[in-house]
């Protein structure tokens, strides 16, 4: 067997073990906090050996980010917002809107506000790892789409960075903040189909083209 196959056929068995790491990093990050969540605890909950963490992920600061990306795609699929410029301004901020409120209301999601909020958490640079992970790409993805509808005519968008800001910070608002707090039961589907519907229509008026 050539070692291109060799390397085919060992693929999946990488990717189970790997998958096995970002859970048990999940688990332990969200129960004990980014500091006590040893790497030797994850490899040991993830049923691998610490080499075999470090032949995935750097250190922890890298397994991290990798978990913060996981849990992103596997809510947008993938960021690349501009490649919905087809489906035109209200079908494309729909879906994001939808998939954003899946994401930020998610029982680990919300966990990870709280693990990020904690004192022990604040006193490292995890916080900015975090933005530079998770927020940091979505908001600019969102800016580089709403930039093409700019440009098409679409929408009237003369600061992206900024009109992304504004759609996103709409659909969080304080239930978000309420629910990473405990002092609020998280909006059921309802409630959130309805608040990503009020979000993009409000957004489209703001932002409607000259004369439309």
């Amino acid at each position: 067997m050539n070692a291109a196959a060799s390397r085919l056929l060992g693929r999946p068995k990488d990717m189970e073990k790997r998958a096995a790491i970002l859970a048990a990093a999940s688990r332990l990050i969200l129960d004990l906090g980014f500091e006590r969540a040893t790497v030797d605890a994850i490899a040991a909950a993830a049923g691998v050996s610490k080499l075999t963490v470090y032949s995935h992920f750097a250190d922890k600061e890298g397994l991290f980010v990798a978990l913060i990306a996981a849990k992103c795609e596997e809510h947008f699929e993938q960021r690349a917002f501009v490649e919905m410029a087809p489906l035109g301004p209200r079908e494309a901020l729909s879906r994001i809107a939808g998939a954003f409120l899946s994401l930020m209301y998610h029982p680990d999601v919300v966990a990870l506000h709280r693990v990020l909020m904690t004192s022990a958490c604040s006193a490292t640079h995890m916080n900015e790892v975090f933005w530079q992970a998770g927020p940091a790409p979505t908001l600019d993805a969102l800016a580089t789409l709403l930039a093409r509808f700019d440009t098409d005519g679409q929408l009237d968008v003369s600061d992206p960075d900024r009109a992304a800001d504004q759609f996103f910070a709409m659909l969080k608002g304080g239930d978000h903040l309420r629910t990473v707090l405990g002092v609020g039961a998280p909006p059921d589907k309802a409630a959130l189909a309805a608040l990503a519907q009020d979000t993009v229509d409000t957004f489209l008026r703001a932002y409607a083209p000259p004369n439309v």
